[in-house]
């Protein structure tokens, strides 16, 4: 009995596998048998790491040009040309290997500015204490200079806006006479400032030259005049007599720019009076008490 057992066994395994093999049944696979993925086609990209991003090129090519610094200030750069330069967000500060620097961008610090030709901006300062040579003649930069000509249209503007009440930065450039003392130190006095002869302090740039730049808003109208500390010394005109004050009105802009001559000042003649003294006011000294002794 066990043996038929054995043979009926054998037999029904045999039936199967000739079933399988002739196709009346379908051929199972294996569950424990992983499916083999296809073979990979084509080159391996290696994503690039995050430290890798790029600089944003510039716009245009850069032309640089070497001068020294008068003033840098709220998004802007000054040479002692007196124009102004647009200063780009991102602008790069080191030095002329192009190195990190500890210089801050600072007057009479000497720079080499790299400009933009896309925008006229300038997007690198390379700082120096000494003279750097020059890589572009000034005309081939002077079209960007804003405090001069401004290339761009400003955005805030539109046509028949009037004066918005906004700050602008007016640069005040004067060349005094040959006479001046060396150590002599020249200011602007205004009707805004009640008259005082010391009101804003300029910066000396060369031995006939000196500037400052001072916030106005847009719209300010206003009378100045040029001294040397009193009304003893203030600026005379060609004729060696009294000048009336000059009156400026401040527009929409970025950046305005001054250019002015004093002739002549009060105390190259000994008998001019000390207008700063008196106490009596005067035209060009309201105040007179609140201006300082003459010097």
């Amino acid at each position: 009995m066990r043996s038929l057992g054995y043979r009926l066994w054998f037999a029904a395994i045999g039936a199967v596998a000739l079933a399988i093999g002739s196709g009346i049944l379908p051929r199972v696979a294996s569950v424990t048998q992983a499916a083999t993925p296809p073979p990979l086609t084509g080159p391996i990209v290696t994503p690039p790491p995050l430290s890798a991003t790029a600089t944003p090129s510039p716009s245009g090519r850069l032309i640089r040009y070497s001068g020294q610094l008068l003033d840098y200030r709220k998004g802007f750069v000054f040479f002692t040309t007196g124009d102004g330069f647009r200063v780009a967000q991102t602008i790069k500060l080191d030095d002329v290997d192009g190195k990190p620097t500890p210089l801050q961008p600072v007057t009479r610090l000497y720079a080499r500015a790299a400009f933009d030709t896309g925008n006229g901006s300038v997007v690198e300062l390379a700082l120096s204490k000494t003279p750097l040579p020059n890589e572009a003649k000034y005309e081939e930069i002077k079209g960007f200079a804003v405090a001069l000509s401004t290339p761009f249209p400003n955005p805030d503007l539109k046509p028949g806006e009037g004066l918005n009440g906004k700050p602008v930065l007016v640069v005040f450039n004067v060349q005094v006479p040959p006479k001046t003392p060396f150590g002599a130190t020249v200011y602007v006095a205004t009707d805004v400032s009640a008259w005082s002869a010391t009101a804003i302090r300029m910066d000396r740039v060369d031995a006939l030259h000196y500037r400052v730049s001072q916030d106005f808003a847009s719209g300010t109208r206003f009378l100045y005049r040029y001294t040397r500390g009193s009304w003893s010394s203030a600026e005379r005109g060609q004729d060696g007599l009294e000048v009336t004050p000059r009156p400026f009105t401040v527009r929409n802009a970025d950046v305005l720019r001054i250019d002015d001559t004093v002739y002549h000042w009060g105390d190259e003649d000994q008998a001019a009076p000390n207008l700063g003294n008196g106490p009596v006011p005067t035209p060009f000294n309201p105040l007179p008490f609140n201006t300082p002794p003459h010097k």
